[in-house]
């Protein structure tokens, strides 16, 4: 796309999803807490070698990966999905409390409890957005499920270099965001989630990958998808 229709492509999704008008945003406290396994470095080197103008990233939580992928780039903008089902994820925080994932990120007791009070007062969705506020221009806050979401912003003519997934262990939004953007570099978050359960994601990234003729490579729980024969 030429870049003034990109430009407009991006406009009309910011006020499809605009961003909350709020006077209040010092004092919702952010939280940069991700709950992913690690390897993201895998993901750091596609944005710092490839350079991509435009990332959609599937499940943002509490937006600390995106925080991370906004750093790294000035030149990054970021499509976030996710419901933010408060519902479902303030008491799944509150769970949070005094085990090995949140621990690690805050021994301190005290501050795990203000955590959860914080997130139970605010909401997971506003945390993320107080921690990504500062990349306001460049970051488009899409309330929606996914594969839904991704046929939202395909119907603008959008074409994200990097699609990100980091949400339900299923392959729709894997098999979505390749038939949509088949030249996008996709990645993702779960790769060794589950273990009782038989690894769901990684079965699911392993079989679109035999599928499609894409090798794997993966590093804790991140996995990038790249052509036979290429290297992330």
């Amino acid at each position: 796309m030429a870049q003034r229709l990109i430009e407009d492509s991006l406009l009309a999704l910011r006020r499809a999803h605009p961003w909350p008008e709020r006077n209040d945003w010092a004092v919702i406290p952010p939280w940069p807490y991700a709950l992913g396994g690690g390897g993201r470095e895998l993901v750091d080197a596609i944005i710092r070698v490839s350079r991509p103008r435009l990332m959609v990233e599937i499940g943002v939580f509490l937006g600390a990966s995106t925080k991370r992928w906004l750093d790294i780039s000035p030149r990054l903008t970021v499509i976030g999905i996710d419901p933010w089902d408060e519902l479902r994820l303030i008491p799944q925080c509150r769970r949070y409390v005094g085990r090995p994932a949140l621990t690690r990120a805050y021994p301190d007791p005290e501050m795990q409890e203000r955590f959860a009070v914080d997130i139970a007062a605010n909401g997971v969705r506003l945390t993320a957005l107080s921690l990504l506020r500062p990349y306001r221009d460049r970051f488009i806050p899409m309330q929606a499920t996914s594969p839904d979401g991704l046929h939202e912003i395909a119907a603008t003519g959008l074409k994200p270099d990097l699609v990100y997934i980091d949400a339900d262990k299923k392959a729709e939004d894997l098999e979505a965001a390749h038939r949509l953007w088949p030249e996008a570099i996709i990645a993702g978050d779960d790769w060794h989630w589950g273990r009782t359960k038989g690894y769901p994601m990684r079965r699911v990234v392993e079989e679109f990958a035999a599928k499609n003729g894409f090798a794997i490579t993966a590093d804790h729980g991140t996995w990038v998808l790249t052509r036979q024969g290429l290297t992330a």
